[in-house]
């Protein structure tokens, strides 16, 4: 071999190293970066999105896979296509990861028991012989257990070299750190959770996507014991999507009580249910309290009535003149005196018909009646007092009002308190307007 000869093959022996150096460099740089960003990730999706994203600069393939079965509800595989695939290969793909996990793990996995998630597009209309020719899996373990597996594959016949198999190797030694670590610190927010709701006063039921019971706390056991039947249906409470939904269940056993229920089903950002969660709490004080404010309300009121009917009667009497001639001043004391009267019998009403509605007892007796009539004989009651404090009450009421179906003496409450405000609130000189007018379906006063 001459000189020159000799020369450039060392050129190109050095050149060849100097871009497997390059080469080298770039892939160390790739598998630092990727070990820098799954060293803060907290989520295991993540974790693999990151992996596979990267990997993709340093292996070639046209897809990539993986499956990962480890402290998931389901088992979630994901997908990434280096560019558009059929949908026949991607199928192969799946067939061929799965029975690969099934052959390290031992246990049956089917493909409905996975969810995919696929990064791509597929390729729908286009026929080819084309079929994968390269491929080889990494399995992922935790401790002893095998959780996963990725995949890389292709449709070129490659013969992926020792290096790129130890690369691979290695990502997937730091991505099984990165779960354990995960592991680790999610177990200790668990517990952290565990504490926490099993101190809580409330009771706490939580189920899984699979409506699996995963947390019942001491207070939830005394509560409900083991009916879990009580809590009514979980399917009922998932249509209920993001309003809780709100149950007052009396229990008759081991005594009388009632229990309030707010359910809730948790989704993703996918809007899937991936959980339940149901806040039980004892409302019997409350209710009981409730019902003993209803009562007194109830008794106090009926029992005013009977010494102010009297008081009314002597006053009325008196202003009528049975017992004699009255005085100016006399008249104005008494007439002063039937006022307050008249507010405290109204008080005493709006006392009753709080404690009815709060006992759900308030009955409606609807007639059919002209509301324009009604409000004109209640504005009559108020012309004296309107004359007193010089006010002005005007009628501004729509033409061709219809009748309506309602209960005058409800009706007659609201629109005297209405006005009773007005005219407690409106300067002196000032007006007063109640308007009638016709909406689509009703008369809005």
């Amino acid at each position: 071999m001459t000189g020159a000869a000799e020369i450039e093959k060392l050129t190109g022996e050095n050149q060849r190293l100097a871009q497997e150096l390059k080469q080298r460099n770039f892939e160390l740089s790739i598998l630092y970066d990727i070990s820098n960003s799954i060293s803060y990730t907290l989520d295991y999706n993540d974790l693999i999105y990151k992996i596979m994203d990267s990997l993709n600069q340093i292996v070639d393939y046209d897809l990539c896979s993986s499956l990962l079965v480890w402290e998931q509800a389901k088992p979630r595989m994901v997908i990434r296509l280096a560019h558009p695939i059929r949908r026949e290969i991607i199928e192969e793909a799946k067939a061929k990861v799965i029975n690969a996990l099934n052959d390290l793990r031992g246990e049956p996995l089917s493909a409905q028991d996975i969810i995919v998630d696929l990064k791509g597009e597929i390729l729908e209309d286009k026929i080819t012989n084309e079929k994968i020719k390269s491929s080889f899996e990494v399995p992922l373990f935790v401790g002893n257990k095998v959780v996963g597996i990725l995949n890389v594959a292709s449709l070129k016949d490659i013969a992926y070299s020792d290096d790129t198999i130890k690369l691979l190797y290695t990502l997937a030694s730091q991505a099984c750190a990165a779960m354990e670590r995960l592991q680790a610190v999610l177990s200790v927010e668990k517990s952290k959770m565990t504490v926490m709701v099993e101190s809580m006063s409330e009771g706490v039921a939580m189920f899984d996507e699979k409506d699996k019971l995963v947390i019942f706390n001491t207070a939830a056991k005394e509560m409900l014991g083991e009916r879990m039947d009580l809590l009514g249906s979980l399917e009922e409470i998932k249509k209920y999507r993001k309003a809780p939904r709100i149950l007052d269940i009396p229990i008759e056993t081991p005594f009388p009580r009632i229990i309030r229920t707010e359910a809730k089903s948790i989704e993703n950002e996918e809007e899937k249910s991936v959980g339940i969660v149901i806040l039980l709490r004892d409302i019997t004080k409350e209710r009981e309290i409730d019902q003993m404010k209803s009562d007194f309300v109830s008794v106090v009121s009926h029992e005013l009535r009977t010494p102010m009917a009297a008081m009314k009667g002597a006053t009325d009497n008196l202003l009528d003149g049975i017992t004699g001639e009255l005085n100016p001043i006399q008249k104005d004391c008494l007439l002063l005196t039937k006022r307050n009267i008249d507010r405290l019998n109204r008080l005493i009403s709006d006392l009753l018909d709080i404690s009815r509605i709060e006992a759900g007892k308030i009955q409606i007796n609807k007639q059919t009646i002209d509301l324009t009539e009604l409000i004109n004989d209640i504005l009559a009651i108020f012309k004296e007092n309107a004359k007193e404090k010089d006010l002005k009450l005007v009628k501004d009421y729509a033409s061709g009002l219809p009748r309506v179906e309602a209960d005058p003496d409800k009706i007659t409450q609201v629109i005297t308190n209405l006005v009773g405000n007005a005219m407690k609130f409106t300067p002196r000189g000032g007006q007063i307007t109640v308007g009638v007018s016709k909406t689509t379906d009703s008369i809005r006063v």
